[in-house]
């Protein structure tokens, strides 16, 4: 912190002394004010305008591919006329809402116990609550699956000496279960997005509520949910988009049960069991899911643009009041605790059980004699795992320090340039958001299958850009709340004294945003690491990542082996997440 100031006040003091002289030469070094935010334009449309009308193109082509000749709306007429896709659109609705509701509704409560109350031990819960960053939705699916399958389920097994045979008929494999299941994995995003809110309220409002004789209840009902309505909206809109997107939980746990969604549909089309993939309805499916999702976009941006009108953080210190919950703090513990077993413990055990089983058959006790480290073993003399372990590092140091790097960029042009169609970049940096993951796959298979002169199909590199353009928009949005964190003073400081543009971003905007910075990286490390959805559409033999295997071993009924890769997987990404909680406290605190 020490040098961090006396740098500051070197850089103050050369501005002071030398402004007449240096100007010039400042002007000289300093870019000129169309060329980043023009290149950043042409790269971004690049990146997320050319996939997605890539997609476009080839709905509306006769072969459904985008180079091909002629127009059509054949494509858009066979897949309408079918009352199947309506089926489609009312179960993705339907689990996309529920999934969404259920994962705020437990976040919400989460967050004002952890925030608002004095629940014993909420430093602990804060970072037991984020742990569930490390299970994938994958995973976390694969793990439910284990432990709730019917007749062979972990938890029927060991339940039905009590209860009788009957429970075993209890299927996870409907709509039901797989919102359950999602609703648990957004539990931590959710959790991030509404803990500021409740952590930052201005307690004048709740306390002048209570002083009026307002009832608990009354007060939370009137007072304290009416300012959180920017922060609900916004969570609401992210998620019901990327619950129309996701794929992970409805091809694990929808498919057995045949229920499908727009994402299984779109992937079954791709991946038939004979002959061609249907291309022109692959892309028209793409195209009306695109459309639903910028409509969502569009809802998300007017929710946030209206959040000014709730703000309660003002200038005065305030120290939030905690709401004594007396006798029910043992209670609030065991709520938040159950929570973390649910999402957490239980799975990882089931992952770990079936991974030191010789067969899986739920619970049975005559199998403790049997466990082994077979399927580990059986793992680590596979060189395709290995492959995979290198494929899947080098995608995620390298989609994340370059999708650090274009945030960096974007959010500094966004939030410092003075020209007015900068905002431009703002929303063209947002579209991967309202695009399915597995509709980027398909995008980016169209461009550069059989692109000689940029040959990244079948390679890590193209698994790597399709991550760079999927988590862009989340990438620029946590950089550009870190650049509004430094003043302009201090960059103005350091272009007098002769800095050139490059050199003011290494030297004064990096070290400023280093904590920003660190965490962005493990964040992005973490999610590259877990996601499925693009890699599946863009796998070949020599590009496989540990998703795509793990997923390639359950699909193809080797459940140990699955489970063995699972555990891995989620012990690295615990000591990931876990140093990004610590970086991200420690931002905060700063």
């Amino acid at each position: 912190m020490g040098d961090r100031r006396g740098s500051l006040a070197l850089a103050g003091a050369g501005a002071s002394m030398g402004v007449a002289a240096a100007e010039p030469r400042a002007r000289k070094h300093l870019p000129r004010g169309y060329t980043l935010p023009v290149a950043l334009a042409i790269l971004l449309a690049l990146l997320t305008v050319v996939p997605v009308a890539t997609v476009i193109v080839a709905s509306f082509r006769p072969s459904g591919l985008p180079l091909s000749d002629g127009w059509t709306l054949a494509h858009f007429a066979k897949v309408w006329s079918s009352a199947y896709s309506y089926r489609l659109v009312w179960q993705t609705l339907v689990f996309a809402a529920g999934s969404t509701a259920f994962g705020i509704a437990l976040a919400a409560a989460l967050a004002w116990l952890v925030e608002r109350t004095d629940m014993p031990g909420r430093d602990f819960f804060r970072t037991g609550i984020l742990m569930p960053m490390a299970t994938p939705p994958l995973l976390l699916a694969i793990g439910w699956v284990l432990l709730m399958s019917p007749a062979i389920g972990i938890v029927p097994t060991l339940l039905a000496p009590v209860f009788g045979e009957g429970v075993k008929s209890f299927s996870i494999f409907n709509l039901p279960g797989m919102i359950f299941v999602q609703g648990l994995a957004y539990v931590p995003t959710s959790f991030l997005m509404l803990a500021p809110a409740m952590r930052n309220m201005d307690p004048v409002y709740e306390e002048a509520a209570r002083t009026s004789g307002a009832a608990f209840g009354q007060t939370l009902r009137r007072v304290s949910l009416p300012f959180l309505v920017p922060a609900l909206l916004s969570v609401t809109t992210l998620l019901m988009i990327v619950g129309m997107l996701t794929f992970d939980v409805p091809a694990v746990i929808g498919q057995r049960g045949n229920v499908n969604v727009m994402s299984s549909e779109i992937f079954n089309l791709m991946n038939p069991a004979n002959g061609l993939p249907a291309y022109g309805e692959i892309a028209a499916l793409n195209s009306t899911l695109f459309v639903l999702l910028a409509l969502g976009l569009w809802v998300y941006y007017r929710a946030t643009q209206q959040s000014e009108r709730f703000a309660t953080i003002s200038g005065k210190g305030y120290k939030a009041t905690r709401f004594k919950l007396g006798r029910w703090r043992s209670v609030a513990a065991a709520f938040v605790t159950l929570y973390f077993l649910l999402a957490v413990v239980l799975p990882f055990l089931a992952l770990l059980w079936t991974s030191l089983v010789p067969y899986f058959a739920g619970f049975q006790t005559k199998l403790l004699g049997e466990l082994s480290l077979k399927a580990y073993a059986t793992l680590l003399g596979q060189p395709r795992i290995w492959e995979g372990v290198v494929n899947s590092t080098v995608i995620a140091v390298v989609a994340a320090l370059a999708t650090t790097a274009l945030a960096l960029f974007v959010a500094w042009t966004i939030v410092r340039s003075k020209l007015r169609w900068v905002r431009v970049l703002d929303v063209m940096s947002m579209i991967p958001i309202s695009v399915p993951f597995l509709m980027m796959g398909v995008a980016l298979v169209f461009i550069f299958f059989g692109l000689r002169a940029v040959p990244i199909y079948g390679t890590v590199w193209i698994i790597a850009l399709g991550h760079l353009i999927v988590f862009l928009p989340l990438a620029a949005r946590m950089m550009q709340s870190g650049v509004l964190q430094v003043h302009r003073e201090l960059e103005e400081a350091a272009s007098v004294s002769g800095a050139t543009f490059l050199q003011n971003i290494r030297r004064v905007v990096v070290p400023l945003l280093k904590p920003t910075i660190f965490a962005l990286l493990i964040w992005l490390v973490v999610h590259s690491l877990r996601e499925f959805s693009v890699a599946v559409m863009l796998i070949a033999r020599q590009n496989e990542v540990l998703s795509t295997i793990l997923f390639s071993l359950w699909d193809q009924g080797e459940p140990g082996q699955a489970a063995a890769i699972a555990v891995i997987l989620m012990l690295v990404l615990g000591g990931l997440v876990a140093a990004f909680t610590g970086l991200t406290r420690a931002r905060q605190e700063a």
